[in-house]
């Protein structure tokens, strides 16, 4: 009989229409009557808190579990009698409506999804007025609760699963996000715990009592709490609800905030369903799945722990493309730390150490030379390469240090600049001394790899000095163009080019002069033996003559003497006049300096003073008019030449080995001047301002005005100002001969430069030098494209031995603010056709 009264009874078709036609009040209505009807009954009259389940509502009336009231059992202060075996839950005493206590609803503060306040998704209720507007429908909801089981299932299987580990890229990204200190989670690990078992605790009492009564359907709080709560992200940890009070910490809510929202029936998300033993089968099978992961998950840890082997862990490791970058910068990175490493060790290994910091030692044939460093380079000053060419040796060719008796002991210090050879200023006076064979090296390494090229300057203004003028070796550009410049002293004037008879007959070979040729042959044969100590290439010389050291280097590159000494050369503004004389003639031309001396024998000459012989040097062997021609100039006889063919160095003119010597591909020589090689600052202050009047009769009064040739060059050359008047001069004396000697093999190209400087923009004769070294100053766009250039051409040959703007049809290089081809150097045609060029040339 027990288990008949405890099944309810269904409702009559009467029953369920009415109920449905009944209008229910609103749910906050529902709380403000309950408060107002709320009583506090005598304890006389407290019952049994079970209530009747099998007695029947009257129709059409609502039980107080119906209308959303909570029931609060008020237990007896006497003993009540306990019941019987026998006696079943239909025995129970009735409780009446006055005997029971109407809690009203609260609205707990955790009611709101807000985060970190524990609570349940309470499922819709019905018969609010909001059913229709805000929630669902009942049909949806209980396909909800239908997959809510599984959706439980599924999540508790998706926490015990493994996470995939993340990539390489993903990990190192991690590594620099801020982490919270490890005091703090472990803190936050203990209260995470801690509240965890709590609000699991909490949540298992309010299961056991939402089993005894099932929930009532969602009111009107339900509709305001579900959209803020889809306004707020749901956080999941562990696979644990932080809404139901499975992880994280506790809210803000107060204890009987929480303990409301568990008893409250809105919490529960379905009526449980009961089996024939009275147990929930939806809580035994959570548990039952809970207990399949908890296994599950042990199982995974048992095998996460068994040692795996690096071959295992290789073939499962997974790489992305962001791991494939990162393992390619890192091994690129590597890989240039290994380079630098390898050429600063090498470097270190090939090149000797620094004393002090500043002083490196290089090896000579003669023993140590210990050089400075000097603007990034270093500099050797001061080294012998010859003997002395005093005494016995004056006027003897240049003999190489062959023996231990002209070397030194220990390390030679070539630290300052060595003296130069006595030689004539322009202003009459002599400096220098005859033991002068000494040169410069400056090298950006002193190593035996890589080794560098090499260029010779042979520098001088005119055959008796100054030497060696503005050719001196730049440190910056011998780092920056990675070349090695060699400078070295050679004898001038009398000391380098006097041939006398007396001279001839005591020599062997029978000849003389030409002794500074001989200097400049036994340099390039030092080099041959040494540079390679400094870091040169003996295999790439490049002699690089200026003005009177260019007509030396155009001499010396048809003779013999010179062969596989020198590799390319290069001729800037020198002269188009070489010797061609033979030795006789000039022994006798050269007799007059014995008179003047009052010598008979060779002992008489090598016995006086350096100052006593250059005293004795007749004015006409020692300058030479950088002027217009004059009509004196050819019948007077005073042209001295210095070089003489004299049958060991030079056997003829060079301009008969260019005619017999066939074009090559690679020139071995490189002429060039400049457009306004003739000016001097005296001619220019001759007029504070040139006009055209001036010119003209500057003119006149020359050979030009003689041939009556005024008017037509002062037509072609525009002659209204200075510019006009040196380049006029520049083009009889030095471009136009050197032009006519280039023709003669069209392998040689030849370059003029025109960019000019200053008040009245004037190429001068050290314009071209000056952009190789380094020594010209741009001050305009034009002269810095200038200087790139001159030395793109100059720098580009050494290396390679061809000239970038060199075309055999059009040979001649116009070089202004760029190197342009031309076909023909404008004027010199005009020039040949009036017998003066090259009759006129400049002689040095």
């Amino acid at each position: 009989m027990g288990e008949l009264e405890e099944k309810e009874t269904p409702p009559t078709e009467t029953t369920a229409a009415q109920q449905e036609t009944l209008e229910e009040p609103k749910e906050t209505d529902k709380m403000l009557d309950s408060k107002k009807t709320e009583k506090t009954p005598s304890p006389q009259s407290s019952k049994p808190a079970t209530p009747n389940a099998g007695k029947k509502s009257p129709v059409g009336e609502k039980t107080n579990e119906e209308k959303g009231h909570e029931i609060i059992d008020i237990p007896e202060e006497k003993e009540k009698p306990q019941p019987t075996e026998g006696s079943g839950a239909g025995e129970e005493k009735k409780i009446s409506k006055e005997e029971r206590e109407v809690k009203p609803k609260k609205i707990p503060i955790g009611g709101l999804k807000l985060p970190g306040f524990f609570m349940k998704n309470k499922p819709k209720a019905e018969g609010d007025g909001a059913e229709g507007e805000l929630l669902e429908k009942d049909a949806e909801d209980k396909d909800k609760e239908a997959t809510a089981v599984n959706g439980d299932a599924a999540a508790a299987a998706a926490a015990a699963e493994p996470k995939p580990r993340p990539g390489l890229g993903q990990r190192l990204r991690s590594f620099f996000v801020r982490k919270p200190g490890a005091e703090k989670e472990k803190k936050a690990l203990v209260n995470g715990d801690a509240d965890a078992k709590s609000a699991t605790a909490e949540a298992a009492a309010a299961e056991d009592a939402a089993a005894v009564d099932p929930p009532p359907k969602r009111g009107l709080l339900n509709a305001i709490k579900l959209p803020i709560a889809n306004m707020i992200p749901k956080q999941r940890k562990n696979g644990d609800d932080v809404e139901m009070g499975l992880g994280g910490k506790a809210g803000l809510a107060s204890m009987e905030t929480l303990d409301d929202s568990l008893k409250d029936q809105d919490t529960v998300d379905r009526a449980p369903v009961k089996n024939a033993n009275g147990t929930d089968d939806i809580k035994s099978e959570l548990k039952d799945e809970k207990l399949a992961a908890e296994q599950k998950l042990a199982a995974e840890e048992d095998e996460r722990d068994r040692p795996i082997s690096l071959l295992q862990r290789l073939r499962g490791y997974k790489c992305s493309v962001d791991d494939a970058l990162i393992a390619f910068g890192i091994l690129l990175f590597v890989l240039l730390l290994a380079v630098i490493g390898y050429v600063l060790t090498h470097e270190t290994l090939t090149s000797p150490p620094l004393r002090e910091g500043r002083y490196i030692l290089a090896v000579t044939g003669c023993g140590p030379v210990e050089g400075v460093k000097e603007d990034g380079a270093f500099a050797f000053r001061g080294i012998p390469y010859a003997k002395a060419p005093v005494d016995e040796l004056r006027w003897r060719p240049a003999q190489l240090i062959d023996s231990i008796d002209g070397c030194w002991n220990d390390t030679l210090q070539t630290h300052n600049s060595s003296v130069v050879c006595t030689q004539r200023l322009g202003n009459g006076t002599t400096v220098g001394d005859e033991d002068c064979l000494f040169l410069d090296v400056v090298t950006p390494h002193v190593r035996y790899t890589n080794p560098l090229p090499v260029v010779v300057l042979i520098g001088a203004e005119t055959l008796a000095g100054p030497s060696p003028g503005i050719l001196r070796p730049s440190a910056r550009y011998s780092r920056s163009h990675d070349v090695i410049f060699v400078r070295p002293n050679f004898r001038l004037g009398i000391f380098g080019f006097l041939a006398l008879e007396s001279l001839t007959k005591e020599a062997h070979p029978r000849t003389s002069g030409n002794y500074a040729l001989t200097d400049i042959i036994a340099v390039l044969k030092w080099i041959q033996l040494n540079i390679v100590n400094f870091g040169g290439d003996p295999k790439s010389v490049t002699l690089l003559g200026h003005r009177a050291g260019a007509t030396l280097v155009s001499a010396l590159v048809s003779s013999p003497k010179l062969k596989d000494l020198y590799t390319r050369a290069w001729s800037s503004s020198g002269s188009a006049i070489f010797p061609g004389k033979p030795l006789a003639e000039a022994e006798k031309l050269n007799q007059q300096l014995m008179v003047t001396l009052d010598c008979s024998d060779v002992g008489c000459l090598r016995d006086a003073s350096s100052e006593k012989l250059w005293a004795a040097t007749p004015d006409t062997w020692l300058h030479f008019p950088q002027d217009l021609p004059q009509p004196q100039e050819i019948n007077s006889g005073s042209r001295h030449e210095w070089l003489v063919l004299d049958g060991d160095v030079l056997f003829q003119h060079p301009s008969e080995s260019w005619k017999r010597d066939q074009a090559t591909e690679q020139p071995l020589l490189v002429v060039g001047a400049t457009a306004h090689e003739a000016h001097t600052e005296k001619l220019r202050e001759l007029h504070a301002n040139w006009t055209k009047e001036e010119v003209r009769d500057y003119l006149n009064n020359s050979q030009i005005g003689a041939l009556g040739l005024t008017d037509e060059v002062i037509e072609r050359y525009n002659a209204t100002n200075y510019a006009a008047l040196v380049s006029i001069i520049t083009d009889i004396r030095t471009v136009c001969p050197l032009l006519t000697n280039a023709r003669l093999q069209p392998s040689v190209p030849f370059y003029v430069v025109t960019q000019g400087e200053g008040e009245d923009q004037l190429a001068t004769v050290d314009a071209d030098v000056q952009a190789i070294l380094g020594r010209y100053e741009p001050h305009t766009v034009e002269q810095r494209r200038y200087v790139s250039a001159m030395q793109q051409l100059f720098y580009y040959y050494v290396s390679h031995g061809t000239v970038q703007s060199f075309e055999p049809r059009r040979r001649v290089i116009n070089v202004g603010q760029d190197a342009q081809p031309q076909e023909d150097y404008e004027h010199c045609n005009y020039w040949i056709s009036k017998d003066i060029v090259p009759r006129y040339a400049r002689i040095d």
